[in-house]
């Protein structure tokens, strides 16, 4: 009786993804109509980092001469992310000294750890979930159904919580870099600290993926996982000759592209910007608060 029950909540489940998926597909033209009445050649800003204090030039901010086009975003995040981001914020930075690169980068270790909580916090919803809010309830219930088609070696999601796919992950594993334009990848000195994942152990590729998944789901590794992603931005925006900013680096996690003028031209990516803007101040906050001892935390807790 029970294996009935858990197989028929399971079909209700997937028939509730797909009553989503179809939603989205109902409401993408509407999206990318406003989203393309406010797109312009400059770099995106809004009042989040205008108003933000302390500006760094390191991670690519100024002072925006204009309010930013399109609706604004509120910079929502659920009670138990932001309780999940809290207690991440030691790995956050942790994995920003392994993974930045100040010659490259141009930014203190810092501000990388800013720009890795900032994606974390754009990742967290889309821009469906902002444009349709009741459908924010249900985010956590198609993020669980991503990750087991995942791990049952049937897809290639991105994986919450920092929305990874396990093919870009595996890339991240064999050090390869992606280049422009091209089917070629370049071989580059990037690692996955506490990964246990040795590609060459697995049989098919089903059993790979599903392995992968595993890991990419589990909030430590996921951060891990990004960095190392972010780290790959760097290379990539080495090899282009592209100045690297915190856009940079999103638009590299989000579309694979750093390039200013690929950024305007891919609708996507200058969607994902002015989202992960509005999540800026946050991600500082977050990277500024001091972080209790071990012991104080379980002083707190008592």
């Amino acid at each position: 009786m029970s294996w009935g029950y858990a197989t028929l909540r399971r079909r209700l489940e997937l028939l509730l993804l797909a009553a989503l998926l179809g939603s989205g597909l109902f409401l993408l033209p509407q999206h990318w109509g406003a989203t393309a009445a406010a797109l312009y050649t400059a770099p995106i800003a809004d009042r989040t980092e205008r108003a933000a204090p302390h500006t760094s030039a390191a991670i690519g901010q100024r002072v925006a001469d204009r309010r930013a086009p399109g609706p604004s975003i509120d910079p929502y995040v659920r009670p138990e992310f932001a309780a999940e981001m809290r207690a991440l914020q030691p790995t956050i930075l942790a994995a920003a000294r392994r993974h930045n690169r100040p010659e490259l980068s141009h930014m203190s270790d810092h501000d990388f750890a800013v720009v890795i909580a900032q994606i974390m916090y754009n990742e967290h919803f889309g821009w469906f979930e902002e444009r349709v809010t009741p459908i924010q309830a249900f985010t956590p219930l198609y993020e669980d159904l991503q990750r087991e088609t995942n791990a049952a070696g049937l897809s290639d999601l991105s994986v919450w919580p920092t929305n990874i796919r396990p093919s870009v992950a595996l890339e991240i594993l064999h050090r390869q870099l992606p280049l422009p334009h091209s089917t070629h990848m370049l071989t580059v000195p990037v690692g996955v600290a506490g990964s246990r994942i040795d590609p060459q152990r697995y049989q098919s590729q089903r059993a790979l993926y599903a392995a992968i998944s595993e890991e990419i789901s589990q909030p430590a590794l996921a951060v891990e996982y990004l960095a190392a992603n972010i780290e790959r931005g760097l290379y990539r925006a080495q090899f282009e000759g592209v100045p690297v900013t915190w856009r940079t680096l999103a638009a590299w996690h989000n579309q694979g592209i750093v390039a200013p003028r690929d950024i305007r031209n891919n609708a996507t990516a200058s969607d994902y910007l002015h989202r992960c803007s509005a999540y800026l101040g946050k991600a500082r906050a977050l990277i500024d608060q001091p972080y209790p001892t071990p012991a104080l935390r379980r002083l707190a807790s008592r």
